[in-house]
Order: structure tokens, then C-alpha cells, then sequence
């Protein structure tokens, strides 16, 4: 029998050693009034743009593939009202296979936005960006390629589930918005908590961003005329980021089959857009949670396992913290400004 209040105590003392910053970071300040947008060119070249189009379609192809056939292996049916009770036996077996594709896909995809490199074979080049990945300080290109990667990956996560596949195209929007952000979070929390850097945020392609804004910036941008406001925007979601995910991500050393569930609950989290599934939602919930306990048990053993499961849900908490910041970041940094990205990520962050 599990002592009960014992264990509640434990995870109120993790909550209180996990320094969650719950402070809206105030930025209006240091950026002045906003500046108007031309909302019809932007719509235009949202509609209009072959890479928009090119993703929208990878995106309904994808619900396509999901909601074709009964022997889905997770983790039900879209075509039986009843599909819950055919979820397969591990549920998170399927989903970490899922990511482990997606993690290896991360890498081949986003090096491909690079130039050539003069006087190297086109094969050799690309074989020493998958394998050789440079650290350097992110770009824009990385931070765009970060966000669409992040939304695909994140809808093709959400449409193993058949509450997310019935859904209506506008919730669907509205829960990627923010579903999206903290799936992106949850990747580069784990490569961040993996290196011995404890002041850089480490995004998919191995490129970082550092609170310090002039570290890794090229010498003939330091004396721009925007840098000083910019280098007081930048620290604010970096710093935010690793205090609430990489630093508790690291000191609980979080895996990735832990990854894993922590996408999936959030997921399931987003009660208010499954009103119409909400026992099939309960039903799924449970067998992540059961799944998570089996695992905590196996890796921690029974006695630790409660305590390691509730590790894991607290790191919910502190991801949640951070999506503000990073929501907020879009619009504000240099690095994060969203008119100059892909239609596809206008089109579901602009939402």
C-alpha cells in the first residue's frame, strides 16, 4: 500500500525545489509601441507561398494516413466510435519509436538549408553536416527550420491520437499554437540538459542561443544600430528557458522515453478542444499514466517509482512556464520575428 500523504509531501518538496518562475516577463518596456502590420500582404504571401502550400499538404497527408485503417498500431481507430478499447498493449513503445524517427529526421533536414560548401562534393558535404554538425550560435534559418519542424512534428504526434483526428480544423489550429511551442520546448530541453554548458539553449541542429547575445555573433554586427535593444530582448526567453525546462530537465535527468509521455500528457491536457471524446481522452490518460509507473518501477524501483512519476509530472509545470516566454519572443526578437518565416509557421503561431 502506497503511503499516500508520504508521497504527496515528496512532490510538494520537488515542486518548491524546482524554481518555477511564474512572472510574465514584462518586454513592452524596453520595445516602445507596436508597429503596425499590413495584414493583407502578409495573408497574401501566407496563401500564396509554394512552401505553405508544400507543408499544408505534408500536414493533410498526415491525417490522411491516420485515419485510414483499423490496424493502426497507436493508438486506436478513427473509423470506431469505440476505438479506445482497441488501443495497443504499449501505447508509449509507439510513441518513443515515433520520436526516435522524428529526433533522426531533425538533423538530415535542417542541414539542407545551408549552402555548398566551395570545392567539396555535394555527398561529402551533406554526409559531414548529418554527422559533423558544427556548435555554432542559431541563425534565423535554424530558428525557422526549428519552428516548422516543431509543428509537423508536433501534428504528426497529435494525429496517433483519434480525439485529435476528429477534431475540427480551427481547434486543431488553436491547440498546435500552443501545443506546438511546448513540443519544441521538450526536444531542445532534453539536447540542452545533455551538454555540460549550463548557459546555452541548445535547439535541434546543435546550434545554441546564449543569454549573452554577443556570444557567437559575427564581428560586423556588433555595432549595428538595433543590437543594444535586441541584446536586451534575447537573455529573456534564453534565460526563461533554461531556468524553467533545461536546468530541472538535467538535475532530474530526464530521458526520452520520459520525453515521450511528458508530449503525451500535455496533449491530453487540452481538455476544452476534446468535449466530444472526453471518455476516450480519460481512458487514453490512464494508460500513459499506468505506462509511466511501470517504467518508473522498472528504472527506479516500486519504493522510488511514485516519487520519480510525479518528477516527471512536475516537469509539465515548468514547461508551461516557459511557453509565454517563448509565445512572447516571437514577435519581439530578432530571432524570433515571424514576418520573415515560412507561411506555415505564420499561419499556425499567427492564429
Amino acid at each position: 500500500m502506497i503511503n499516500i500523504d508520504k508521497n504527496l509531501q515528496i512532490f510538494l518538496n520537488l515542486g518548491l525545489c524546482n524554481r518555477i518562475n511564474i512572472l510574465a516577463i514584462q518586454i513592452r518596456d524596453i520595445m516602445g509601441p507596436r508597429k503596425p502590420c499590413k495584414q493583407d500582404s502578409v495573408k497574401t504571401r501566407t496563401r500564396n507561398s509554394p512552401k505553405w502550400r508544400k507543408d499544408r499538404i505534408k500536414i493533410e497527408k498526415m491525417n490522411e494516413k491516420s485515419g485510414e485503417s483499423n490496424e493502426m498500431s497507436c493508438p486506436g481507430t478513427a473509423n470506431e466510435p469505440n476505438s479506445f478499447a482497441r488501443t495497443i498493449v504499449n501505447l508509449m513503445d509507439c510513441l518513443v519509436r515515433l520520436q526516435d524517427r522524428q529526433r533522426n529526421e531533425h538533423m538530415s533536414s535542417f542541414c539542407m538549408d545551408e549552402q555548398f560548401s566551395q570545392g567539396l562534393d555535394m555527398f561529402d558535404d551533406i554526409r559531414q553536416r548529418i554527422y559533423n554538425a558544427p556548435f555554432r550560435r542559431a541563425r534565423k534559418i535554424d530558428v525557422n527550420s526549428m519552428l516548422r519542424m516543431g509543428i509537423l512534428n508536433a501534428t504528426e504526434w497529435a494525429n496517433q491520437f483519434v480525439p485529435f483526428r476528429t477534431m475540427s480544423h480551427q481547434n486543431k489550429k488553436a491547440l498546435l499554437k500552443e501545443y506546438s511551442f511546448s513540443f519544441i520546448l521538450i526536444d531542445q530541453g532534453y539536447l540542452t540538459a545533455q551538454r555540460p554548458d549550463d548557459d546555452l539553449w541548445i535547439l535541434q541542429n546543435n546550434t545554441f542561443m546564449s543569454p549573452d547575445y554577443y556570444r557567437g555573433l559575427p564581428e560586423e554586427d556588433v555595432h549595428l544600430k538595433e543590437v543594444p535593444t535586441k541584446a536586451k530582448l534575447h537573455p529573456l526567453f534564453v534565460q526563461d528557458a533554461l531556468t524553467s525546462v533545461g536546468y530541472p530537465m538535467k538535475l532530474n535527468q530526464i530521458d526520452l522515453f520520459e520525453c515521450a509521455v511528458i508530449k503525451t500528457i500535455i496533449l491530453l491536457g487540452f481538455k476544452n478542444y476534446f468535449d466530444d471524446n472526453r471518455f476516450m481522452l480519460e481512458t487514453l490518460q490512464s494508460k500513459v499514466i499506468q505506462e509511466a509507473m511501470d517504467y518508473c518501477i522498472t528504472k527506479v524501483g516500486p519504493d522510488n517509482a511514485p516519487e520519480r512519476l510525479g518528477i516527471i509530472l512536475l516537469q509539465i509545470t515548468s514547461i508551461r512556464c516557459a511557453i509565454k516566454s517563448l509565445s512572447n519572443q516571437t514577435r519581439v526578437s530578432d530571432l524570433f520575428n515571424l514576418m520573415t518565416f515560412d507561411s506555415l509557421v505564420r499561419d499556425i503561431l499567427l492564429t
